[in-house]
């Protein structure tokens, strides 16, 4: 059985929060019609380096989303309140210590949102909205 990844556990995360458990989460890829999926972003993996050969690292991702839209304010309002629950759920989380299981050798220091929930692109009656986070954690 092959180990793990840092996305694998990033994923069963997300999948505990209440309003997405009834939905499936891809990887790398939003189908054609309403889904989620999480994206890994380029990023400097490294943010601090110990003398002891210990690293404080990080790991960025993208959540993303097709959901309905169009020219309703109510649609819009709803798909925006999706990404404000999901930020707040988030926030929470990091602030009771509620973090993701990381495997050995890593512990998770904290999750956070990089930048807020936005409309990313539109086709036709779908949106593509996007938040991005990162994962800190250390690496002995």
């Amino acid at each position: 059985m092959q180990a793990k990844t840092l996305i694998d556990y990033i994923r069963d995360y997300i999948l505990t929060c209440d309003f997405l458990r009834k939905w499936k989460v891809n990887v790398d890829h939003l189908g054609v019609e309403m889904s989620y999926s999480i994206n890994p972003l380029p990023c400097d993996p490294i943010v601090k380096k110990y003398v002891d050969g210990g690293t404080v690292k990080q790991f960025q991702f993208a959540f993303t989303s097709k959901e309905s839209y169009d020219s309703d304010a109510r649609t819009c309002i709803e798909n925006s309140g999706f990404y404000q629950k999901f930020e707040e759920w988030m926030e929470e989380n990091d602030r009771r210590g509620e973090l993701p299981e990381i495997g050995s050798g890593k512990v998770p220091i904290g999750i956070s949102v990089m930048q807020k929930g936005y409309l990313y692109d539109v086709d036709t009656d779908l949106g593509q909205y996007e938040i991005q986070c990162k994962l800190e954690y250390e690496e002995n």
